[in-house]
């Protein structure tokens, strides 16, 4: 099989203007004008650095629609954003909190399913697109887990054992928190919903399989947030499932192997700020123009 058909490679030579940006933006270096000036795919040995990288830079960057590739047609992708984006992203940013008090509901399953769809887009290293992810979506079913780990972390701190990063001071203090800002929740701050990015993690490219859990776990966040959800970003749920309840975790299928280090509790929250917060680190942030004036 040929590397046209390998990536289902296609150009409309009626469009196609030859202007080369697919060429100038293949990170695989796998596209090369012909004989006549159009662009085509030589030959590779498999997907990945030795060859595609699966990124649709060819069908993105396309001027007049002259390219798809693996079956993606480009008058189907979504718009480019508008040119003030940068300043809701500023507005999502300041404003998006950690909600530790959500309403006892589920998520409407529409929004669920076109975060998730968006979520297809998050960048990984190498392209590879080795993340996957897993949404306990049915707040009866993080009901059962959580009850399972709270029981079994409860029973242990009674016992003085604790995850890595936890002693009895720390547990004290989130047990103070379930009387207020928790709400009777120190585990998963009664999130109605759990989403985990979690990929293999062996080998040499073990820290990039880290790394990539985590970026997702970010930009699902931020979804979140758009859509008007609270969200709260959790490590110590992770290591309390990872550490101590090994029977809760198996509730959510996910391989021993995988990594699993973050977990995203979301849904409608039960407290609407008002407003964003006033945070300043210019004390910590070092800029090169800023420093050599």
């Amino acid at each position: 099989m040929g590397a046209e058909e390998k990536a289902f490679f296609r150009l409309d030579k009626e469009k196609c203007i030859k202007c080369g940006k697919c060429i100038d933006t293949c990170s695989g270096m796998v596209l090369q004008f012909d004989s006549d000036g159009f662009p085509n795919m030589k030959e590779f040995e498999r997907f990945g650095w030795r060859g595609c990288w699966r990124c649709q830079h060819c069908l993105a960057v396309c001027p007049r629609e002259a390219i798809s590739i693996f079956h993606k047609n480009p008058q189907d992708s979504i718009p480019k954003p508008p040119k003030r984006m940068g300043e809701y992203m500023e507005q999502l940013i300041t404003n998006r909190r950690s909600c530790r008090r959500f309403l006892k509901k589920d998520v409407d399953s529409e929004i669920i399913t076109g975060m998730l769809r968006t979520m297809a887009a998050v960048p990984t290293g190498g392209n590879a697109q080795g993340v996957e992810y897993t949404v306990i979506d049915d707040k009866d079913r993080v009901r059962e887990i959580w009850s399972i780990a709270y029981d079994k972390m409860e029973a242990e701190a009674k016992k003085h054992h604790y995850t890595h990063s936890f002693s009895d001071f720390y547990y004290k203090k989130m047990k103070q928190s379930e009387k207020t800002v928790r709400k009777g929740d120190l585990l998963f701050c009664g999130a109605p919903h759990l989403f985990i990015a979690h990929e293999k993690c062996e080998g040499k490219w073990a820290e990039d399989s880290k790394v990539n859990c985590n970026i997702a776990a970010a930009y699902f966040e931020l979804l979140c947030n758009a859509y008007g959800l609270g969200t709260i970003i959790m490590s110590y749920p992770a290591e309390v499932l990872n550490e101590l309840a090994p029977d809760a975790r198996k509730l959510l299928d996910i391989p021993q192997n995988h990594y699993m280090g973050l977990m995203v509790g979301f849904g409608y929250p039960e407290i609407e700020y008002a407003r964003g917060v006033q945070k300043d680190r210019s004390a910590k942030t070092h800029r090169w123009s800023e420093k050599n004036k």
